[in-house]
């Protein structure tokens, strides 16, 4: 079989936790070390978990443990759960319908790259009941750096694939110019939505394969993969999809 892989990022892709993700770090951070600490210095756009830590840990003048990250890491689910409840939380346009899509098919196998450490991933996704349409991922307490994260991924995705299939083409949708560096990092197509921090020009900037304004339009987003495998030729703009 032809094999299609589509990566996703969670946040300011799939959805909007409305900061429920960085009071639960300020939490923990509290909790865990004792620091009062906003984080205002840092953006969380496009980061991981383990790198946001460590810059955490480097400006108070701590090191870093393998224990320490552990303890974090652990604590951390706890402190999501608590502040996802009760919040405005927001899914993009054309995401549930687009997943739905993408899942009922045997040829494609959908994975996440995200910077989230996995059970927060898993806990942001059940907020939508998204969870179960991705079969595989790599995360943001495996390494620091998105790229690596993304390499992680593709060799999960090989190593799901039956004998005798191929991997024809593969995807990797995110929001940041992290998640444009980390698909070329596997030779994945970079489709970048303009639902986060960045505008379509800076994403088009940033090397974009593909810049759309959001998934609000599941047909064209899914003749975009198709027209990428070579499988047909887009009817929609594939420089605006979901503009109007």
């Amino acid at each position: 079989m032809n094999i299609t892989a589509v990566l996703f990022d969670i946040d300011g892709t799939l959805l909007d936790m409305k900061g429920a993700g960085r009071r639960a770090f300020v939490r923990t951070i509290k909790a865990v070390f004792g620091f009062d600490d906003d984080l205002s210095y840092l953006s969380f756009a496009g980061s991981t978990d383990l790198n946001v830590l460590q810059k955490v840990m480097d400006h108070h003048g701590q090191p870093l443990t393998g224990a320490d990250c552990r303890r974090f890491f652990e604590h951390m689910p706890r402190e999501l759960e608590q502040a996802s409840a009760g919040s405005d939380l927001v899914l993009y346009p054309g995401v549930r319908r687009l997943l739905e899509a993408l899942s009922g098919r045997n040829d494609v196998i959908l994975g996440l790259v995200t910077g989230n450490i996995a059970a927060c991933a898993q806990i942001k996704l059940r907020q939508f009941d998204l969870h179960h349409h991705f079969v595989l991922g790599a995360f943001g307490d495996e390494h620091a750096d998105r790229n690596e994260i993304a390499r992680l991924a593709l060799g999960r995705i090989r190593a799901r694939m039956s004998p005798g299939d191929s991997l024809g083409a593969m995807f990797l949708v995110g929001d940041t110019p992290s998640d444009i560096a980390a698909a070329k990092a596997i030779d994945a197509v970079s489709i970048a939505v303009a639902t986060g921090k960045y505008t379509p020009d800076e994403l088009r900037g940033a090397g974009a394969d593909v810049v759309l304004t959001d998934m609000g339009d599941t047909g064209c987003v899914m003749e975009l993969f198709a027209a990428r495998t070579g499988c047909v030729t887009p009817r929609c703009d594939a420089r605006h999809p979901g503009s109007g």
